[in-house]
């Protein structure tokens, strides 16, 4: 019988959702493959936790309430901070552990996240909280500065994803399809460097 615990939380349902495609007759590829699914399922949660938060903020944004705006954004920015720290687990599945598996993932790839694009494309918005963000800034400058680190964690964490799919896969093309780490790059929105100044430029 299962714990009040358990059943609050569903872990039955939750713990049966790992489901390796390695035949148990390979045991070390099979635990491999769980902890990769694992690690894998356990981000798109709390990009789940991380979006809900984000519809808060914008419907707090758009009632004028800047201080728990800010709030809403600073727990994203800290689920942000988490899933970039959670990249480092994979640290722990050796590039050539990941390739005796990686053809079971047939077309899978990360890069068909869903939430993760929303996400990403969400905080990119200029009207991520309902309304231009450079009109935010006077009227709701919390939120505006909350919005601001919530987008330096972004860059972070595609930058901290950058380097692990540069170890695991190297130049290899990635498994959806895409060109891999020239895909990545390309994803990631750096701020434009400022332009040095040059000896006429106007002062």
């Amino acid at each position: 019988m299962e714990t009040p615990y358990a059943c609050y939380l569903r872990l039955s349902v939750l713990l049966d959702l790992q489901q390796p495609r390695t035949p148990s007759e390979r045991p070390a590829q099979w635990a491999d493959e769980h902890f990769f699914i694992t690690v894998h399922q356990s981000a798109e949660v709390l990009v789940r936790q991380a979006l809900v938060d984000l519809d808060r903020a914008t419907e707090d944004a758009r009632a004028g309430k800047d201080a728990q705006a800010a709030a809403a954004l600073h727990r994203v920015t800290a689920l942000l901070d988490v899933l970039e720290h959670h990249l480092a687990l994979l640290d722990h599945l050796e590039p050539d552990s990941f390739a005796s598996f990686r053809p079971l993932l047939d077309n899978a790839s990360g890069a068909q996240s869903h939430q993760f694009a929303d996400l990403f494309h969400r905080v990119a918005s200029a009207d991520v909280l309902g309304r231009p963000t450079d009109s935010l800034t006077a009227q709701q400058p919390l939120a505006t500065a909350a919005l601001q680190a919530l987008r330096a964690a972004v860059i972070r964490w595609q930058t901290r994803h950058l380097l692990l799919v540069e170890r695991m896969i190297g130049d290899q093309p990635g498994t959806g399809g895409t060109s891999g780490l020239a895909h990545l790059r390309a994803r990631i929105d750096l701020p434009p460097r400022e332009r040095p100044a040059r000896p006429g430029d106007a002062s």
